[in-house]
């Protein structure tokens, strides 16, 4: 990342690394900070002020223009759409995050390396986070790694979209272990079933977007993984109306 940075934002952001070097903040932690910076920031652990610091206008000021450097040029290096999926994802709103494909919470040196990061989209992210990253054991995904060396995305996966004014069909085809364990662990099926939802039935596709939103929400949450599964019920009954 330091490669988008003039010599002042280098020095802003060696801030951040020193927090991971010396051990004082987690990958997950200084993110936070470079995600939402503030003058002033609290991190919380267990539910209790772990430590609060302190950063300068210009410091925050760095942050800001960085995060919008670093979305800027992943977006355009994976031509808009999500690396997992490649499904396009557009620039508005909740629709995509910026991903770290080996998870900064296994290994926080790689937290601000531009070589492990791409985009993911709100689908992607939450059930990689749940499903991957927190069971994840070195570096070698059971998934797609799309930053790999010579990846190549129709080696494991095809994806097919065919739309109507009436109707929209979606289908992944799988080619490789990697193919279909991210087909598995990313709920692929579940995307291809939302795309027939969504456009058959305007009001079931609203209620089908709700359900939805509430399960990423929590599906980083410990506490609300017995929401998800109840929402994920719901959703499945939604894919069985006649």
């Amino acid at each position: 990342m330091k490669s988008l940075c003039n010599d002042v934002q280098k020095n802003h952001l060696e801030k951040l690394l020193n927090f991971i070097n010396n051990g004082t903040l987690n990958g997950g932690e200084v993110w936070s900070v470079f995600s939402s910076p503030e003058l002033s920031k609290k991190i919380i652990r267990k539910k209790k002020v772990y430590m609060t610091l302190k950063f300068t206008q210009e410091e925050v000021k760095t942050y800001k223009a960085l995060r919008v450097g670093v979305k800027e040029y992943i977006f355009k290096k994976c031509l808009g759409c999500c690396a997992y999926c490649r499904r396009p994802v557009g620039h508005y709103g909740w629709a995509w995050h910026i991903e770290h494909v080996i998870p900064k919470s296994k290994y926080p040196l790689l937290t601000f390396d531009m070589s492990n990061l791409t985009v993911g989209c709100v689908h992607c992210n939450q059930w990689k986070g749940a499903r991957v990253d927190k069971v994840l054991k070195g570096k070698k995904l059971p998934i797609i790694n799309p930053l790999g060396k010579d990846f190549a995305y129709p080696e494991h996966l095809t994806y097919v979209q065919i739309s109507t004014e009436s109707l929209c069909f979606a289908k992944y085809s799988t080619h490789s272990t990697e193919g279909r364990e991210t087909y598995k662990l990313l709920s692929f099926e579940e995307l291809e079933r939302s795309y027939a939802i969504n456009g058959m039935h305007a009001p079931t596709a609203a209620l089908h977007e709700r359900l939805t939103r509430l399960m990423y929400k929590n599906l980083t949450d410990p506490e609300g993984q017995e929401l998800v599964e109840l929402l994920g019920n719901l959703k499945s009954s939604i894919y069985k109306i006649p």
